[in-house]
């Protein structure tokens, strides 16, 4: 069964990843001098020097708040928990500067249209950090971690569930997933995929329709899956395949990684990774102490006071996320998994929900809270994808007049004191939330219940 979001949403700004990376000089490279250009950034440091044998990273991930801790990739639900994975945790899929998958990665991929099946196939020597070799039921089973209703993941979507045989493992009909095969046995190199449609995504990196991932089976499958997320297995001791594994973990604090000896690639030559949470408040001035070779999630809003520290370059891309605003159109059924649709909820009136998409001044805020480090979203797709996916796009731009003319066309009328009324002549009260987080947080806040 199709299901129907319980949210409507205006998206508002696409924004860049900046990350802040040691340099061997004590000059800035920041590309940008004035508030209201859109600022551009490299994305890579090239250092000339020679490598050094062992050594130590140390890494600020900007985090007003503690780390989640969820190291499984089918179960994590936000970006913090991703980030520190990442010296770990690493994609079975290679892919190039446009997200095309390239097969240099742990495993390949092999597209057969005519029927409808995806062949999966891992490289000889790709290992867990235990030594034990990534096999096809590792691939399969973060499909079931995935697809179990026990785990509540929130990576089972309506597009995998194009997968054969998902639904029905999902839903409890069936013990397994009837669209994947291992065609060489448990243990063998080898998956297939079987789908209902084949998209023409499947190519791209991020394409919703299968994981890039696969999750260590003989280490997790004695741990019930709706005990899963709290487990030891996934909080403290997890496995990955990537170059680093985690020895050492704080939780919500920090995190060390040294080498992962049996990584396929060969063992990596830095002693020691260190990743640390570090408020929005207090990393310009641990920059400025250089207490740190690398930076991720630098506040955007605060861009003006750390661009010029010396030592340091920045790199950056446009992020392939998006900031929206959700209108909520129903409520989530917990017993069924599914969102249930209230039409005659507040905000299902369409031209309701238009009308404020108008009236938001997203250039402006892009410019003043985010010194150009953002740029007002267009589409559903961050422009990082390329320019032809926005080019006869114009998005939610400023236009009051015609804000009002949808609310005029659709009932909601103005009362003597100046506020519009429902389309019944009821008081309109919209409540509104919206995050924490950095000084522009709650200007940027009231500056949209103003507009």
């Amino acid at each position: 069964m199709k299901k129907r979001s319980v949210f409507g949403m205006i998206t508002l700004a696409t924004a860049l990843s900046i990350t802040l990376v040691a340099c061997g000089s004590k000059s800035s490279n920041s590309s940008s001098s004035t508030a209201n250009k859109a600022v551009k950034f490299p994305v890579s440091y090239n250092n000339s020097a020679k490598a050094i044998k062992g050594g130590n990273v140390n890494v600020a991930v900007v985090n007003d708040s503690p780390f989640k801790g969820v190291f499984n990739e089918e179960l994590y639900t936000d970006n913090y928990d991703n980030q520190y994975m990442s010296p770990a945790a690493e994609s079975l899929f290679a892919y190039n500067s446009k997200f095309k998958f390239n097969n240099t990665g742990a495993a390949t991929l092999k597209q057969d249209n005519s029927a409808k099946t995806i062949t999966v196939t891992v490289k000889p020597n790709v290992k867990w950090s235990d030594g034990q070799p990534v096999v096809a039921r590792d691939l399969v089973y973060a499909y079931e971690i995935m697809a179990n209703k026990a785990t509540k993941s929130q990576r089972y979507t309506e597009s995998l569930q194009n997968i054969e045989g998902l639904t029905e493992y999902h839903d409890g009909k069936a013990d397994s997933i009837s669209g994947l095969t291992m065609p060489k046995g448990d243990n063998g190199d080898t998956m297939v995929i079987h789908f209902k449609q084949m998209k023409p995504s499947f190519g791209t990196s991020g394409n919703g329709y299968f994981l890039e991932n696969a999750a260590p089976y003989h280490y997790l499958h004695d741990v019930a899956f709706d005990k899963l997320e709290s487990s030891d297995k996934v909080r403290k001791q997890p496995l990955f395949f990537g170059p680093y594994k985690m020895s050492k973990i704080v939780a919500g604090q920090s995190i060390e990684y040294t080498p992962n000896q049996y990584y396929w690639k060969g063992k990596p030559t830095l002693d020691k990774i260190t990743f640390e949470n570090v408020s929005t408040a207090s990393i310009t001035s641990a920059l400025k102490n250089h207490k740190y070779d690398v930076v991720y999630n630098m506040p955007a809003d605060s861009y003006n006071d750390w661009k010029s520290i010396g030592g340091y370059d920045n790199l950056g891309r446009q992020s392939l996320a998006y900031n929206y605003i959700g209108f909520k159109l129903g409520k989530w059924d917990h017993s069924k998994s599914e969102n249930i649709y209230n039409p005659k909820a507040k905000m299902a009136n369409k031209s309701l929900r238009q009308a404020m998409g108008y009236a938001m001044n997203n250039d402006q805020v892009a410019a003043k809270f985010y010194n150009g480090t953002r740029s007002r979203a267009t589409t559903l797709i961050p422009p990082v994808f390329g320019k032809d996916v926005h080019a006869d796009i114009d998005g939610y731009n400023l236009n009051i007049k015609k804000a009002n003319s949808l609310l005029d066309k659709a009932g909601y009328k103005k009362g003597k004191d100046g506020y519009r009324t429902d389309p019944d002549g009821k008081k309109l009260t919209i409540n509104f939330a919206t995050m924490a987080g950095g000084s522009t947080a709650q200007p940027m806040a009231q500056n949209y219940i103003q507009q």
